[in-house]
């Protein structure tokens, strides 16, 4: 099972697209945090059958660094019981890299974190959304921490949020992070955000300027991992999404509140006041019928994208994203197939190229030879 455990509503930033909710000092008490821990872990060994278990925990927030001795606590509980329990524990946190001083990174990677770093590439574009609390620039506060997570073995991924109203900047900003020898990035469009003509024009201006950098680093010998870029060259390798690359959505995936609720994602977490996606809470366990009902509704029942044949490799399926923009988890926004139908063409734009010039760094990464 993966578990993500927001451990505040505390933020020192003040993002324009923030989907976590209003920010607010309140925390989760070591309490809530063990129970979920020992829960989710229960929940994974009763699910394992037979197969060696598996769990990831996650840390988010507002910004959980802010929470740092309730984090180390967790995680050091966490590891110990996966430990007992012959359960193979993976670690993640996403963080506004704020507090992300030489000490804490050396600690996350001695023990194993996947680091999400949100940064919105350079200045222009990160500062225009992502401000303080008091209303300053942000860029300059997390931009430092880039220094722990450079080069290809890294074990951090710098998360960078697309909007209408910082698209224009995009191509840059991707520029600036591969000058930087940042080589994991990942693009997060807003897809709630109001996207108009001009903006998606712009969208895939800065997409097709993407594709471009991506085909070039290879041909320097230095592969890039862009998600959009990636993940749709390996969709086309193996025929689509597998089962397992899909999200767990409220079956094998939970967040829990700073309050100790149960969420099938930390995207719809919010506020913590949304009755209609509470799954149960760290006292009672799993509320499972509403669970078992809201597994079932999963997918996506649009009828226009049952014969489309970019289907199979299309993030149609994520519920939280159709959450976010129809408000129904089986139903997907106009938005997300016109993202899709671009990444795969951007990506397969690059890929055939690569393929056809036979780049060997290209070749070693995706065919193994």
């Amino acid at each position: 099972m993966d578990f993500t455990l927001c451990l505040t509503h505390a933020c020192n930033l003040r993002c324009a697209y923030c989907y976590a909710g209003t920010k607010r000092p309140e925390s989760m008490t070591w309490e809530t945090a063990k129970r979920a821990i020992d829960f989710c872990l229960g929940k994974t060994l009763e699910s394992a059958r037979g197969r060696q278990p598996e769990a990831q925990i996650g840390f988010f927030g507002g910004e959980p660094l802010l929470e740092w001795e309730l984090l180390v606590r967790a995680h050091d509980h966490a590891a110990a019981e996966a430990g007992r329990m012959g359960i193979a524990l993976r670690k993640t946190v996403t963080t506004n890299m704020t507090f992300l001083d030489r000490t804490k990174a050396g600690w996350l990677r001695e023990n194993g974190f996947w680091v999400g770093l949100s940064l919105d590439g350079n200045a222009p574009m990160h500062d225009s959304l992502r401000r303080t609390a008091g209303g300053g620039p942000s860029h300059s506060l997390c931009a430092p921490a880039l220094d722990f997570y450079r080069g290809a073995s890294t074990n951090g991924e710098v998360i960078l949020v697309v909007d209408p109203r910082n698209v224009v900047h995009l191509a840059d900003s991707v520029a600036w992070l591969i000058s930087e020898d940042m080589r994991h990035i990942s693009l997060n469009p807003n897809f709630s955000a109001d996207w108009s003509d001009d903006s998606l024009r712009l969208l895939r201006e800065g997409y097709e300027s993407v594709g471009t950098q991506y085909a070039e680093s290879y041909r320097r010998g230095i592969p890039l991992r862009i998600n959009v870029m990636d993940g749709k060259i390996r969709t086309h390798i193996k025929g689509g999404y597998a089962a397992c690359d899909k999200c767990g959505f409220g079956k094998n995936e939970v967040a829990i509140s700073v309050r100790g609720n149960f969420y099938p994602c930390e995207r719809s977490v919010g506020d913590d006041d949304d009755e209609s996606v509470w799954i149960g809470n760290v006292l009672t366990g799993f509320d499972e019928p509403k669970r078992a009902a809201l597994v079932a509704r999963r997918g996506n029942i649009v009828v226009e994208c049952s014969g489309c044949p970019l289907r199979p490799r299309c993030m149609n399926w994520c519920s939280c994203i159709n959450l976010a923009t129809t408000g129904a988890i089986n139903r997907v926004a106009g938005i997300v197939c016109f993202h899709e139908k671009l990444s795969i063409e951007v990506a397969d734009r690059a890929a055939a190229a690569l393929f056809s010039e036979k780049n060997p760094t290209f070749l070693e990464k995706f065919y193994g030879s």
